[in-house]
C-alpha cells in the first residue's frame, strides 16, 4: 500500500541493462525486469527459492538465469558484470553488511546503480509494539544495536520455521555503504498511503492494495512511522579502488 517503481522511478529505464537481484526468492522483481527489456540474474540462498523462481520465469514465458548463492560471496560473476544491482528485504537477513556492500561494488560497472529496500530500523525498534505486535519489545535498545533477533514464523498450513534477522542503525546502514564507495543519491522513508481515502485514481498508482482494516491498530501506525527505508546509491564512476576515499587519496598523491 505505498508507491512502487512506476511512481518513485529509482531505476528508471531498464531496457538492455545487465540487473542482478540479490536475495531475489521467488524471482519476481527479475521477472517483471526482464518483461522490460533487462537481462536479470536473480541470486537466492535458498535452492527452494530458486527452483520456485525457475517456475514462475518458465510459466511467465521469459529467460532469467536463477542461481543459489549469498550476498555476502558473488564470486560467480566477475568484476563490472552489472549496471544495476537490485535487492528487495534481503539485507535484513544478510549477516556481513558491508562484505555484502563490497560485492555489489566489484559486479557493478563505474557508474552502476545500486537500490535496494529493507525494514525501517526506527519500525523495527518501536514500530511493531505500536502496531500491536504482542511478541515485539515496547522499546528496541536502538542505541546497542547491531543486533540478532529470531522469532518463529507461522505459514498458512500451520508449519513455523526459525526466521533470525538483523538490527542496525541507520547510521550503519548509510555509513557503511559510503565506506564501502557508493555515493548516496536518494533515500526514501516509506509509509503506507492513507488507502481508505484514497481516489480510485490514487488507488492505481499503488502497485498492491491488500484486504485492510483502516480502523485496526497496524494501519494507523503505518501511516504514521516509515516501515521501509529505500536507497539508491551509485558507484562513481571515476572510482579506480575499492574505497572513494582510497581513490581521493591517490588523486591527491598525483597532485603533489
Amino acid at each position: 500500500m505505498a508507491p512502487g517503481e512506476r511512481e518513485l522511478r529509482l531505476l528508471g529505464d531498464v531496457a538492455g541493462k545487465r540487473v542482478i537481484e540479490i536475495g531475489c526468492g521467488g524471482g519476481q522483481n527479475s521477472i517483471a525486469l526482464t518483461k522490460r527489456g533487462a537481462t536479470c540474474v536473480g541470486v537466492d540462498p535458498s535452492p527452494a527459492q530458486i527452483d520456485h523462481a525457475r517456475r514462475l520465469a518458465l510459466k511467465s514465458d521469459v529467460e532469467v538465469q536463477f542461481i543459489v548463492g549469498v550476498a555476502e560471496h558473488l564470486s560467480a560473476f566477475p568484476d563490472g558484470s552489472f549496471d544495476i544491482a537490485l535487492s528487495s528485504y534481503a539485507f535484513d537477513y544478510v549477516t556481513d553488511l558491508r562484505r555484502a556492500y563490497d560485492e555489489a561494488w566489484r559486479v557493478l560497472v563505474p557508474g552502476g546503480l545500486f537500490v535496494f529496500c529493507l525494514s525501517h530500523p526506527w519500525f523495527q525498534a518501536v514500530g511493531w509494539h505500536l502496531a500491536g505486535d504482542p511478541d515485539a519489545t515496547e522499546v528496541g535498545d536502538y542505541a546497542a544495536w547491531p543486533d540478532v533477533e529470531e522469532w518463529d514464523w507461522t505459514y498458512e498450513d500451520g508449519t513455523t520455521a526459525r526466521m533470525r534477522g538483523h538490527l542496525r542503525t541507520l547510521e550503519q546502514i548509510v555509513n557503511e555503504l559510503i565506506e564501502a564507495g557508493f555515493t548516496l543519491e536518494r533515500l526514501v522513508e516509506q509509509n503506507i498511503e492513507d488507502v481508505a481515502k484514497a481516489s480510485p485514481q490514487e488507488l492505481a498508482c499503488l502497485p498492491y492494495v491488500p484486504e485492510f482494516d483502516p480502523a485496526s491498530q497496524e494501519y494507523q501506525i503505518m501511516r504514521k512511522l516509515p516501515h521501509t527505508l529505500i536507497i539508491r546509491a551509485r558507484k562513481m564512476a571515476h572510482s579506480t579502488s575499492k574505497r572513494g576515499d582510497e581513490w581521493n587519496c591517490q588523486r591527491i598523491r598525483g597532485a603533489d
